[in-house]
């Protein structure tokens, strides 16, 4: 019989083994680096209370793990205590036994009875994770500029970031994480790990006295065979004014003479504007003359575990301004708890659950779907458009598309 529960510190060691022989290229096989990544499992277990570790159990025996979070996310201003779930991982021997299934199922299940609505995964394959009902998030893009190509126009309020500023760098993420949908509240631990990294440099933005942005970058090799070429790797950049943009682009600007090309990963869809020569270096160009620019890419997922719960909780928000009763029946094969049909009544754009029967549109969808939708990645117009949304009248698209506007999509540099 398969159970799923909390590993002990009894269990590291094969915490550590399933992990190292599912992610190879994590480099956990060599005995330091087994050593190191038990360190951190038991300390996690011992002092986070916010990460667990949790397995699938048969006859006492682990068959896969997985780490669990709590987080504290900004969901359209509305501060709400979310799930996240990393590091599944499956036995070899246990390999198309649906043991991820099983931890999947654990973990929502687990969530949902905690009163959670909602939580969010990075996937090792997005369509395994969108059939047990997870949304595709937003996407980002991965540019490849050379630095002469940002604008220019001044960096004199630029200056170096040590743990020293650690107070004050989690203060200016937290003030800009209260402003963006998406964003979650980071603890100390998480500032450490980046703030520990040696070959992390971080610049900040202060206008008197007060940090108002700030630039994580690492240097990387640009040429095998010739050291002096390198490119900067933008990990983290995060602003409060465009003044603070403006300035710590400007930094970047002027590092022209020794750095080759700057690579950012950013969901700003408008990027490119910014740029003299948006090019990526490739020379590539696509039909029939546009030169490519960046790659993108899909990570972050999102799902409702509970919809008329995750309605509750978001009484306060208005979901645009409109007036109108929605009959929502949700499919969730995956969770079928989370399955079903309710009236949601949408006063001026906030919504309540109503018990009356009268209603002016039916809407009919997939929860990975509607997951997406409500985060604010597609329009209900693309999701109608492409089959994936049904209703028993068009006409009232337009109503849809307004109560599930969002200025902009759901940003997160949490990684997990």
């Amino acid at each position: 019989m398969e159970e799923i529960r909390p590993v002990s510190i009894d269990d590291i060691d094969e915490v550590v083994r399933i992990a190292a022989m599912s992610y190879p290229g994590s480099n956990l096989l060599g005995a330091e680096s087994r050593q190191r990544f038990a360190e951190r499992v038991r300390e996690t277990i011992e002092n986070d209370p916010h990460v667990s570790y949790h397995g699938c159990y048969r006859d006492g025996r682990l068959l896969g793990i997985m780490k669990w979070y709590d987080f504290p996310m900004n969901v359209h201003g509305t501060p709400l205590l979310t799930g996240g779930i990393g590091l599944v991982a499956v036995d070899l021997l246990h390999k198309k036994e649906k043991v991820a299934m099983s931890m999947l199922r654990g973990f929502l299940s687990s969530y949902r009875e905690r009163g959670i609505s909602l939580v969010s995964l990075y996937p090792f394959r997005v369509d395994f994770y969108k059939q047990m009902g997870f949304g595709v998030g937003t996407k980002v893009h991965q540019y490849k500029f050379k630095p002469s190509s940002l604008p220019f126009v001044g960096k004199d309020k630029i200056v170096y970031i040590g743990k020293e500023d650690k107070e004050e760098l989690s203060a200016c993420y937290h003030r800009i994480a209260r402003q963006t949908h998406g964003m979650i509240k980071r603890t100390d631990r998480e500032w450490d790990r980046l703030l520990d990294v040696p070959e992390m440099i971080v610049v900040g933005y202060k206008k008197e006295g007060r940090l108002g942005g700030y630039l994580a970058f690492q240097f990387q090799s640009a040429h095998e065979k010739n050291k002096l070429l390198n490119n900067i790797e933008v990990r983290e950049l995060q602003y409060e004014s465009r003044e603070a943009l403006a300035q710590l682009l400007s930094f970047l600007q002027s590092q022209a003479d020794q750095i080759q090309r700057i690579e950012f990963t950013t969901p700003d869809e408008d990027f490119h504007l910014l740029l003299s020569d948006p090019g990526n270096g490739t020379d590539s160009v696509l039909w029939s003359i546009y030169h490519e620019s960046h790659v993108s890419g899909v990570g972050l997922m999102y799902r409702i575990i509970d919809v008329p719960e995750f309605f509750r909780q978001m009484s306060h928000y208005r979901f645009g301004l409109e007036t109108v009763n929605i009959k929502l029946t949700i499919r969730d094969s995956f969770l079928p708890e989370n399955e079903g049909t309710w009236l949601i009544k949408f006063v001026d754009g906030r919504p309540e659950l109503g018990e009356a029967t009268e209603f002016d549109v039916s809407v009919q969808l997939d929860i990975s779907d509607f997951s997406s939708l409500v985060m604010g990645v597609v329009t209900a117009r693309k999701l109608y458009q492409y089959g994936q949304l049904e209703l028993d009248a068009p006409e009232k698209l337009p109503v849809l598309d307004k109560l599930f506007a969002v200025s902009e999509k759901p940003r997160s540099v949490t990684t997990f």
